[in-house]
């Protein structure tokens, strides 16, 4: 999107060398942003919005934002908060990396030291070093040219729209370092909630921490959407029908189901077709389901009134991750055992269980449910179409 970047340097006669030159950064950058080509980062909004003496949202959001015309988040932002970005561009700079994602701004929030967020992350056992060799580990080092200004990535500026949407859920006037730290753990994707995994955080119970720390005290039990427990119908919207990778990944992880569960006669695999009818009266259909004998009694006419043991979900290419992350958690909130949550871009497998735990899977790893179904595996590169060139 055009802003108002270039009309405010025109005004000054200045050339986008000289503008470079003032805010620290190349002339490359300067005309990527009059170019609408990426968003700068928020202490370069800052100093932008200092040098002409503009509202950060007048330049840089000169047509309505599509999100319900909401005010810029960076105006919302805390000092500390800001910190944590600023931090965060240094870790990417200390990598040799020209992009914020998930795990710069979980390493900035760390290094902030004194916020909310900080201090949930502490009592949680995470220490800065683990992190950093954690994050080298999994994304390694680069090689660009640093510059002094470095663009946030897709899911880095996720973490900021869930950050802000979160601030205001809760009914708050400022985005914070806990803020930040949920919108983190909303991407479920993103590199940073795989370096909390593995340096074994439970991430239920860092949400957990992080929302009793924003709320009130009288409000302390109410829980992240996506990771706890309260959700109204209004929140598991309706999906279109599913894509062709999807519909195929179905199809492979219910055939190899029912291949293992039938001749056992454990229980009944069921396709997306059916429904669940839950104790709230709400009516869900998972995209692939296994409901034992032992819970299913009797085969009803109509929609099973109880919870199946497993759901399988897969996030299609119209999907929301947030949305299916939702849907998966209604299921285990009335009793469902275990949840798979498949997306198929990440080639990724997402086991989640009633206490909050999620383990992550990928290439070469394999789905076991020693839990529910014993003996039972699944490898993960399985589920994939094989290439047919």
């Amino acid at each position: 999107m055009k802003n108002r970047l270039r009309i405010l340097r025109v005004e000054r006669n200045w050339s986008q060398s000289e503008l470079a030159n003032r805010l620290g950064v190349s002339r490359q950058t300067i005309n990527a942003l009059e170019m609408g080509k990426y968003d700068p980062s928020l202490p370069l909004a800052l100093k932008i919005a200092q040098l002409f003496g503009w509202p950060i949202e007048s330049i840089f959001a000169s047509e309505p934002l599509e999100t319900n015309n909401r005010e810029s988040m960076f105006e919302r932002f805390t000092q500390k908060a800001v910190t944590v970005i600023t931090l965060a561009q240094q870790e990417a700079h200390r990598l040799g990396h020209n992009y914020v994602g998930t795990e710069q701004i979980l390493l900035g929030l760390i290094a902030e030291d004194t916020g909310i967020a900080a201090r949930v992350l502490k009592t949680m056992g995470v220490q800065l070093e683990d992190a950093r060799r954690e994050v080298e580990n999994i994304i390694g080092r680069g090689n660009g040219v640093m510059e002094m200004e470095i663009p946030f990535t897709p899911k880095g500026k996720l973490v900021l729209d869930h950050a802000s949407e979160e601030s205001r859920r809760i009914g708050h006037t400022y985005v914070g370092t806990e803020h930040l730290l949920l919108g983190v753990l909303l991407v479920t994707d993103g590199v940073a909630v795989k370096v909390l995994a593995n340096l074994g955080v439970n991430l239920h119970e860092v949400a957990k921490l992080a929302v009793k720390e924003a709320w009130s005290q009288e409000n302390d039990s109410a829980m992240l959407p996506s990771f706890g427990s309260s959700l109204n119908n209004e929140d598991v919207p309706s999906e279109p029908p599913p894509d062709f990778i999807s519909g195929e990944v179905s199809t492979r992880f219910c055939t190899h189901l029912f291949a293992w569960v039938e001749p056992r006669q454990l229980g009944y695999v069921l396709s997306s077709h059916v429904g669940y009818q839950l104790p709230n009266g709400e009516i869900l259909q998972p995209h692939c389901s296994f409901v034992s004998r032992q819970r299913l009694k009797r085969m009803p006419r109509t929609y099973p009134e109880v919870p199946p043991d497993l759901i399988m979900e897969i996030k299609s290419a119209f999907d929301r991750l947030l949305s299916m992350q939702k849907k998966v958690q209604s299921f285990l909130k009335w009793g469902t055992r275990i949840g798979i949550l498949i997306d198929p871009d990440q080639h990724t497998v997402s086991v989640y269980r009633p206490d909050g735990a999620v383990t992550i899977l990928e290439e070469g790893e394999t789905l076991m449910l020693p839990e529910l179904l014993p003996d039972w595996e699944l490898p993960v590169s399985e589920l994939w179409t094989p290439s047919l060139n």
